[in-house]
């Protein structure tokens, strides 16, 4: 069995185990209740944001190519974002979705490391504004969380991108690397490396790039959190809004983590350990987790219509 097969049935356990224990002590008719009664304004508004959110991110990466030479239509990478978010449900954390970002505007560009750098900016510069984000209103509502040392968690975080980005801005060290011998049986790799860390430098040419990046990248992570609220409304779940100001950022820090299958179970299971010590029923947590799963499938549907319906061209990438 290759090692992709063991770490896909390693995810898949995590995610099925967890499931199984969190939803076990549920009683399924309290979800049909819930379900029955949805709201549809706020259910129709959450939609809307979630294309809105797609159109920033889209924004965000058309930027990034241009940057670095390759101009490109936003409503293609529109497309391409929706794509990638239906690949992202049923492969770990975000891999699916970005790797065939990657491959998708490697056809167009021939450029497949430039490509890369572009979905890694702005997947770093997302997590950078998340990160932020989670500190913030930790900070602001302390007293909500359930135990004042988890506030250490953005700052670990972003001590960690913070290592990854300065290698990648102040990149003599990792061209010193490429040069070790080593790399010169991995050739291909010292190309792909080295056209990467041009891309690199492009960014950090381009004026007002940076503050624009970050600029959509805390409008994109702030509107999550007023996802995660239009859906507790649909539902008709009690849950403050300050308080998912508090725990989404915190949930989309865990879920984020490649160990389970598109966050599930993982992502259940902080909820309800957020909701349990914040004095709100654990029930609403799982509910609200489940619908997340359900809306964003319900979503991520448009993007597989145009997978399938997209003009298949012949592989260009190298």
């Amino acid at each position: 069995m290759s090692v992709k097969r063991i770490l896909f049935a390693f995810r898949l356990i995590i995610s099925a185990g967890l499931l199984a224990f969190l939803y076990r002590r549920v009683d399924p008719a309290e979800f049909i209740a819930v379900f029955a009664n949805v709201r549809m304004l706020p259910f129709l508004l959450l939609f809307v944001l979630l294309f809105l959110n797609t159109a920033i991110s889209a924004l965000k990466w058309k930027w990034l190519l241009a940057a670095d030479g390759t101009v490109l239509p936003l409503k293609s990478l529109v497309a391409s974002y929706l794509v990638g978010t239906f690949f992202n449900m049923f492969l770990p954390s975000n891999i699916g979705g970005d790797a065939y970002r990657v491959y998708d505007i490697a056809r167009h560009s021939r450029r497949t490391a430039h490509s890369f750098a572009s979905v890694l900016a702005d997947r770093l510069s997302g997590f950078v504004a998340l990160v932020i984000i989670g500190f913030a209103f930790g900070l602001i509502g302390l007293k909500l969380l359930p135990d004042p040392d988890v506030l250490w968690i953005p700052p670990m975080v972003m001590l960690i991108l913070a290592f990854i980005i300065g290698a990648l801005l102040q990149q003599r060290l990792l061209r010193r690397i490429m040069e070790w011998p080593v790399f010169d049986r991995l050739g291909k790799f010292r190309v792909f490396a080295s056209g990467l860390l041009d891309s690199v430098q492009q960014y950090q040419r381009a004026p007002r790039l940076f503050s624009r990046i970050m600029a959509l990248s805390f409008l994109f992570q702030f509107s999550v959190i007023v996802c995660i609220y239009l859906l507790a409304e649909a539902l008709k779940l009690d849950i403050p809004f300050i308080h998912l100001c508090v725990i989404v950022p915190f949930v989309l820090l865990v879920e984020a983590l490649p160990i389970s299958i598109y966050g599930l179970g993982i992502r259940d299971a902080t909820y309800v350990f957020f909701f349990a010590r914040m004095g709100l029923p654990e029930v609403h947590g799982l509910t609200l987790a489940l619908a997340y799963v359900l809306a964003t499938l319900l979503y991520a549907l448009s993007g597989g219509l145009i997978f399938i319906i997209r003009p298949v061209h012949k592989k260009e990438d190298r």
